[in-house]
């Protein structure tokens, strides 16, 4: 203790007497922000803006305090721009009025803060890094500071001061306590990532904002602090833009601070450069198809909503953006709504939970009244047109989505046969999934938090997906650059529809294994017949001559399963609602089994519950081990509730003429057989008992023994040689 006594007294000494010895001694006092002093903030504001006469007065004579008094009475006072609600109509309270809930906002009174659903309470100061339950995306989305919101709602409702003087609290203590990345971006800090920036301006800084304006609790500094902030969130902005959902919601961000404040020098480079880079991204990270980049059917929709959020401030305050800027967006709202499952939700693609899309639906009818059927769809057939839109290709997406109409009972089927995606990828190639009246049966995993748990590791696993995995290895197609996973063209899909069948097919050939040493070729076809079923054909072809064993893993968001040991047909049963029927070509080679909530040696048979929860679900596992050219094949048959498939037996059929040909003899309960055949050539004749094949898909319905039914596909369409959308 008397050594470190020496040395302050000498370090004092020193200092005093101008030694620099004595600054590297004793360390600076610690960075706090805004980094930007009063006397640089008022260099940044155009003193010369109407209503500034006094700031700029104040401002000459030296006196910084008055500035930021006439400043803050100026943001107090001002009429424009404007804001989503006039913050000067705060209602007046006496006493809290009756029925007012504000259980949340106490909580936060006490400090005890939300973030990725779970709280934390803080004894005194706030720690804006603290990572609680160690999962880095706590402490970045206590960061975005969503909770202000629900401070500034509660003051609004009770008009009581405890709510603004907390907030006042928070805001500035973050402000000292994090002071903006100066040499490079804040993406490695619990504070300061390009994205939390972005939110905080583009939705919850200015929206609390507007809450407080007009507390004595929220004074001149607390004020012109946050204001402060803000222009250091702009600058900051400008200077690191990412790419991807990030960049739209940091522009967001940039857009909202340049217009909610004029008065800055540089606010119209702000807006100008936020326009410049959202309607460029309009372009860049949304494919021709309408779909967004990351192929995630939820971060679509946060792009979306971002570039929906810039043009709207823009379009508040009389800011002009590009001509077709609106025109632009309309692409992203043609695949949510072509992509829609009939209840008006989308599958969880890629890191996305079941996405709600009747809001984007309603954003998209006032953005375009003329479109009756986006209407239809947000309300669910109680307003607008019904769309006329039934199945469709989207070529650059690879989402091939079948469907038989847009009613309740209606069957729907997505065949995911696309590219990977720009992020937020699952291993997922070739999966599809099904919705059959009213029930969303064959499911996609959707997302779970993102942490580096086993639940996390198997939603981005091959094994969480309704596809294939070989010898035990799933597919792989991470670690290369971003870049290599956007298109420029289409992959080339195989599709046809018309009003009675639908058929796609896709390959994956980029090997299995983390080392893609597995090297196998994986070939899925589907075909509906509509409005009733689906067959669905894996071809699989080793580049070697040894034996290699197929798992094909299907995922049942239903009560239970059960096998039929005969057939090795897999049915649900739901006692309530629709079920869904299983049947495989029949094979004495081939295995099945159900596996339901296991942990060990591997997740499987699960599915995200919200949270950090994880719920079982039945996953049948249908199992080939077999050397060359391998075929397994499927009837995938709903039913409505009471009702039993009618399907007696799949068996393989004998297709002579065609090389690599797999055919399928569909026999129902009611004499009915239905033949499939699926030919390598889309010039091949094959024959088949009395029924002769011509071209790549034949086929045929009878009953009775007499065709009454057929269809046959030549030549099919191949969408990496189109651009357009292929719609039925």
């Amino acid at each position: 203790m008397r050594r470190l006594a020496v040395v302050f007294v000498i370090a004092v000494v020193l200092a005093a007497s101008g030694c620099a010895w004595a600054a590297e001694v004793w360390p600076p006092a610690k960075e706090e922000g805004p980094r930007m002093s009063d006397k640089q903030f008022f260099e940044m504001v155009n003193l010369d803006y109407a209503g500034l006469a006094n700031v700029k007065a104040a401002v000459g004579s030296g006196d910084m305090q008055a500035a930021k008094h006439e400043f803050a009475e100026y943001l107090r006072h001002r009429e424009k721009p404007v804001w989503k609600f006039d913050w000067r109509a705060r209602p007046k309270h006496d006493s809290r009025p009756d029925g007012v809930d504000t259980a949340e906002a106490d909580r936060i009174l006490q400090r005890n803060l939300p973030s990725v659903s779970v709280y934390h309470k803080f004894d005194g100061e706030i720690d804006w890094t603290l990572n609680p339950i160690n999962y880095r995306e706590w402490p970045w989305q206590l960061n975005r500071h969503q909770f202000w919101v629900v401070l500034g709602r509660a003051y609004w409702a009770t008009g009581e001061e405890k709510y603004a003087k907390e907030f006042v609290y928070q805001m500035t203590d973050w402000v000292r306590k994090c002071p903006v990345p100066v040499e490079k971006s804040g993406n490695n800090t619990e504070t300061w990532r390009t994205i939390e920036a972005g939110i905080r301006m583009g939705h919850h800084w200015p929206e609390a904002y507007h809450l407080f304006l007009t507390s004595p609790s929220f004074d001149d500094d607390a004020i012109v602090t946050m204001v402060e902030s803000c222009a250091e969130h702009a600058q900051y902005l400008m200077k690191w833009p990412t790419t991807g959902n990030w960049l739209t919601m940091e522009t967001n961000g940039l857009m909202h601070v340049g217009v909610m404040f004029p008065e800055f020098k540089e606010a119209a480079e702000w807006r100008k450069t936020a326009s410049d880079r959202m309607y460029a991204e309009l372009d860049t990270q949304v494919y021709p198809d309408g779909a967004q980049i990351e192929l995630s059917t939820g971060y679509h929709q946060v792009s979306l909503l971002n570039f929906i959020g810039a043009w709207r401030i823009a379009h508040l305050n009389d800011i002009a953006m590009p001509k077709d800027y609106v025109s632009k967006m309309q692409k992203m709202f043609d695949y949510d709504l072509e992509v829609s499952m009939p209840d008006g939700c989308l599958p969880g693609l890629n890191d996305a939970g079941r996405s709600d899309i009747k809001p984007y639906m309603k954003e998209g009818f006032g953005f375009f009244p003329e479109r009756k059927d986006y209407q239809w769809l947000a309300t669910l057939g109680k307003e607008g047109t019904k769309p006329t839109v039934g199945s469709v290709a989207l070529p650059f997406s690879g989402h091939m989505v079948m469907r038989s109409g847009w009613e309740a009972n209606d069957l729907y089927c997505l065949f995911d046969a696309g590219p990977f995606g720009y992020g937020h990828q699952h291993e997922d190639a070739l999966s599809f999934v099904i919705y059959a009246y009213g029930k969303y049966m064959l499911v996609d995993p959707g997302n779970y938090p993102y942490d580096s748990s086993e639940w996390r590791k198997y939603v981005l696993s091959t094994r969480a997906h309704n596809t294939i995995m070989v010898d035990g290895c799933e597919q792989h197609r991470r670690d290369r650059p971003r870049q290599e996973y956007v298109i420029e063209k289409p992959l080339p899909i195989k599709w046809a529809s018309d009003a009675k069948f639908d058929y796609a097919s896709s390959t994956y050939d980029n090997g299995y294994a983390h080392d893609n040493s597995v090297n196998v070729k994986h070939k899925r076809s589907l075909f509906f017949v509509k409005p009733e079923y689906w067959i669905v054909v894996d071809s699989l072809t080793p580049a070697d001559d040894k034996p290699h064993k197929y798992e094909s893993m299907f995922h049942l968001d239903m009560s239970g399963a059960e096998v039929d040991a005969a057939t090795k047909s897999v049915r649900t049963t739901d006692s309530a609602g629709a079920n869904l029927s299983i049947l495989p070509m029949a094979d004495d080679g081939l295995k099945v089994s159900i596996i339901s909530g296991q942990e060990k040696p591997v997740v499987q048979g699960w599915v995200p519950a919200g949270g950090y929860k994880c719920r079982p679900i039945p996953t049948p596992i249908f199992e080939k081990e077999q050397s060359g050219k391998t075929s397994m094949a499927y009837v995938f048959y709903p039913t409505p509730e009471g009702v039993k498939c009618p399907i007696v037996k799949v068996e393989p059929l004998a297709v002579q003429g065609a090389d690599g040909a797999v055919g399928l003899a569909i026999t129902f309960g009611d004499g009915r057989v239905d033949y499939f055949v699926q030919c390598e050539s889309p010039y091949a004749r094959a024959k088949f008992g009395k029924f002769e094949s011509t071209g790549q898909v034949t086929y045929i319905r009878t009953e009775n023994g007499h065709v009454t039914s057929s269809k046959p596909l030549g030549e099919i369409s191949d969408l990496s040689k189109t651009t357009v959308r292929h719609k039925l």
